[in-house]
């Protein structure tokens, strides 16, 4: 029982034990010493009425106290649970929140460890959450994550615990019935299948992806702690790996995720040192062996590791928001190497997914290239159809915002992505790629033939420049150049080549 019920029962109790001591107190002082004496007698008749008055308005005002306390009580123990909620649960979405999560999984790994019984971690992040709310603003940006948490809910994960950890990144508890990995696969599997499936926020159709990274229990870690760095180093892995994928934690990661933290601080320092320098690959006319212009290709010249290749670095200048920089620095690269070749030449830059939801950029990208002199209509910007999943529709202004001051957009990886006839139909788009995997498959299997002469024809049929990647064999650009293909790209006529080398082999690549 509460100590304050306690008090008020005892009171009520000692009350009335002080009446019937008082009355048999009355009574005997009255027969001892006042007997023969009646006319004093009243006067204790009046203190005795006095008494079990007052006595009376005691208990009174307690039991209306302890009414009242009731009341208080109730009242407390309502704030006390709004108290308690607002601890354990997300104010956004709803599900428990970092605080409560920590607490359940460290109730579950008890459990866990008494039952010998296996748990997995998995830790799913938005990609490119950040653009979501620059784009459409926080207000859109709050309706995706409170529609993402249910989502995660209706996901089925055997009961376990799904909890927000902070802006985009949340946590599933999933109680493992064997130490098999397929079924943590599956699992992940159907979350980001549920997540790709478009999203309205405020009559806005919102596209976006996710990266999962997965721990296990106890291969993995015996603490929370542990198990949640382990989910995390393998989220840092999915993301590397493209984003839209889960990765299963492995030992190995820590030493990778060491040597990633010290080539992100390298990074920092090698883009304000002029580290980053082009390659060039020639675009050759298939017909004539004529150079038509060149695509840039960003490397790193690291002061101790060598020449780095982009996908050492452009993941981490991607995650951590230097994707601007590498942009930037690429673009001047150009438009320096640009002002030494006597003859014009077109050269493509790759732009960024992230990038392509930035509504600033053709503003900073149209300066850049009037400050350096150079026409628009000689810088291509390379995008990717994956890159256009965040928002299609963010991204459609800012390429229409380029094109209409002269630069030229290209779809690389065509024939890989999601809807490539909307991108065709509502993108400004002067050429089309076609990606290399179908290409190095020309002389092996017949389906690839047909797929690519049927991109051939819709790129004709749509009037736009169509280019084929990974061309290495005469065979190939026989059969490309038989099915009317304009352009090829590939190592049959060179590899990437230092700007002076570019501008000496600038002419006829016969094959």
């Amino acid at each position: 029982m509460p100590r304050r019920w306690i008090l008020i029962y005892g009171s009520i109790i000692v009350t009335a034990i002080a009446v019937f001591l008082a009355i048999l107190q009355v009574d005997l002082i009255h027969s001892v010493f006042f007997i023969g004496e009646a006319h004093d007698a009243w006067h204790l008749d009046e203190l005795f009425a006095a008494w079990i008055v007052a006595t009376g308005a005691l208990i009174a005002i307690l039991i209306v106290r302890e009414r009242q306390l009731r009341r208080l009580i109730v009242r407390q123990r309502q704030t006390q649970k709004l108290v308690d909620d607002a601890s354990a649960f997300d104010g956004l979405t709803g599900i428990a929140n970092r605080l409560q999560f920590q607490s359940e999984f460290g109730r579950e790994l008890k459990e866990a460890w008494h039952k010998s019984s296996r748990l997995a971690l998995l830790v799913v992040d938005v990609d490119l959450l950040r653009s979501v709310n620059e784009t459409h603003g926080h207000g859109a940006g709050d309706d995706l994550l409170r529609q993402l948490a249910a989502r995660l809910v209706s996901v089925p994960h055997r009961g376990g615990m799904v909890a927000r950890l902070g802006s985009g990144e949340f946590a599933i508890l999933f109680p493992m019935g064997s130490d098999e990995t397929e079924e943590l696969f599956r699992l992940a599997s159907r979350i980001l299948s549920r997540l790709r499936e478009p999203f309205d926020c405020n009559g806005t159709q919102v596209d976006i992806t996710a990266s999962i990274g997965i721990s296990k229990y106890p291969r993995d870690g015996s603490s929370a702690t542990v198990l949640l760095q382990s989910a995390e180093k393998a989220l840092r892995q999915a993301k590397s790996a493209g984003k839209d994928c889960y990765a299963l934690y492995d030992s190995g990661l820590d030493a990778r995720g060491r040597e990633r933290r010290s080539l992100e601080a390298e990074l920092r320092h090698g883009l304000e040192a002029g580290e980053i320098v082009a390659q060039y690959q020639p675009v050759v006319c298939l017909k004539t062996g004529e150079t038509v212009g060149f695509e840039a290709l960003a490397r790193w010249q690291h002061p101790t590791r060598g020449l780095l290749g982009p996908a050492e670095f452009i993941p981490i200048a991607e995650d951590e928001g230097l994707i601007d920089l590498l942009f930037t620095a690429m673009l001047r690269r150009a438009g320096d190497d640009l002002a030494t070749w006597k003859t014009p030449r077109t050269v493509a830059v790759n732009l960024s997914p992230v990038q392509l939801v930035d509504p600033h950029l053709p503003d900073r990208t149209l300066a850049l290239l009037e400050q350096m002199k150079i026409p628009p209509g000689q810088i291509e910007l390379e995008i990717t159809e994956t890159g256009l999943l965040a928002d299609f529709e963010a991204a459609r202004k800012t390429l229409v915002a380029l094109k209409e001051a002269g630069v030229r957009i290209s779809l690389d990886d065509f024939g890989t992505g999601f809807s490539s006839l909307r991108h065709l139909n509502e993108l400004p788009i002067d050429k089309i790629k076609i990606d290399r995997s179908f290409t190095r498959r020309i002389a092996t299997e017949a389906q690839s033939c047909k797929i690519i002469a049927s991109m051939l024809s819709l790129g004709r049929a749509l009037e736009l420049t169509t280019v084929a990647e990974g061309v290495e064999t005469r065979e190939e650009a026989d059969f490309l150049l038989s099915e009317g293909c304009e352009l090829g790209q590939g190592y049959l006529f060179a590899r990437p080549l230092w700007p002076q080398e570019a501008f000496a082999t600038a002419g006829r690549f016969g094959g």
